[in-house]
């Protein structure tokens, strides 16, 4: 059977440290980047080559090729001079320099040193890290760098991190113990207990209180997130809906692509000839179908694309841009 594809591409990934209420939102005008206060009035003027939202009272920017942080008044607290950057996440940021990524304080002191590969941002107290070619998971407290062993890692949640092995996906805790064989063809983070997997051909849920599989038949299942998945019926090829963690279909499968929910509201795509535009957990319609591009809400905000110009719109579909 020929299977839907339900939302991977790297767009739906909200960027980090979108968590909590926004005081200032990124705002673009005329492909540069300010900042307004909700509702559209510009508060910080649009000078910047990127910029993300604020997050734990700093937001990233890029200036040129060169990436650093302000604070709500626009002054450059960290000033631009990293190759790349990710947001501030338990009082540290991941930024790279010389080809080599480390970890930076809100005062710009290096808290990781500049040894890694790869560097994602912190959660539940560990970062996914690259390091001779592997990947690990670099511990906040101890800063020590454990497994180092693993062809992908993914941030740690609910206790666990996905990690892949041979083509195939499992979990560990912290300590680098395993919790679940690499036995996976597909599995996501867990999210309210529940984590969906694919073992072999099969579709389901694992619990994270018994760690057990239990199988759903669909042909497909994506992320299990604020308590649904989006999902393909076997009987409704190239189409999706969304299901709780028992199967039950909760909102029908009326859509050509969906995404996860975040923030109570989750991207979808009616159908091909259209854009894309978010759905509630009731299936009404809250932004309407016209972006090529969707990313999940945040902290109140989602980035968009549209007519190949990027922004953010908040939960209502305000966009903020000129």
């Amino acid at each position: 059977m020929k299977k839907t594809i339900l939302i991977s591409a790297l767009f739906l990934s909200a960027a980090p440290g979108l968590a909590g209420a926004q005081e200032l939102i990124p705002f673009n005008s005329g492909g540069k980047w300010g900042y307004a206060a909700p509702g559209g009035k510009l508060t910080l003027p649009a000078r910047y080559d990127y910029a993300e939202p604020f997050s734990e009272g700093l937001a990233l920017v890029r200036t040129g090729a060169k990436y650093g942080f302000i604070d709500k008044q626009g002054k450059k607290v960290i000033p631009p001079g990293y190759q790349s950057a990710g947001s501030f996440s338990g009082g540290c940021a991941p930024v790279k320099t010389r080809g080599y990524w480390g970890c930076v304080d809100k005062a710009g002191k290096t808290v990781v040193p500049f040894e890694y590969e790869e560097l994602l941002p912190f959660k539940e107290g560990a970062a996914p890290a690259k390091k001779d070619g592997r990947w690990g998971l670099l511990l906040k407290d101890s800063r020590e760098f454990r497994g180092g062993v693993y062809e992908e890692i993914y941030p740690v949640s609910e206790g666990l991190a996905r990690v892949k092995v041979n083509g195939k996906y499992g979990y560990i805790e912290f300590s680098g113990k395993e919790a679940l064989p690499p036995v996976y063809a597909e599995a996501f983070p867990f999210s309210g207990g529940f984590a969906t997997a694919r073992l072999g051909d099969k579709y389901g849920f694992i619990s994270r209180g018994t760690l057990a599989f239990k199988e759903r038949p669909y042909a497909s299942i994506g992320p299990y997130s604020e308590g649904l998945a989006h999902a393909q019926p076997l009987e409704a090829e190239g189409r999706c809906g969304y299901i709780d963690q028992e199967g039950k279909e909760i909102i029908p499968a009326g859509f050509a692509m969906c995404a996860s929910f975040d923030g109570g509201l989750a991207p979808v795509l009616k159908d091909f000839k259209g854009g894309w535009g978010y759905i509630d957990k009731t299936g009404k319609v809250i932004v309407d179908f016209k972006y090529s591009q969707a990313a999940g809400f945040r902290g109140g905000l989602a980035k968009v694309t549209l007519n190949d110009r990027s922004f953010y719109i908040d939960a209502k579909g305000f966009e903020y841009k000129k």
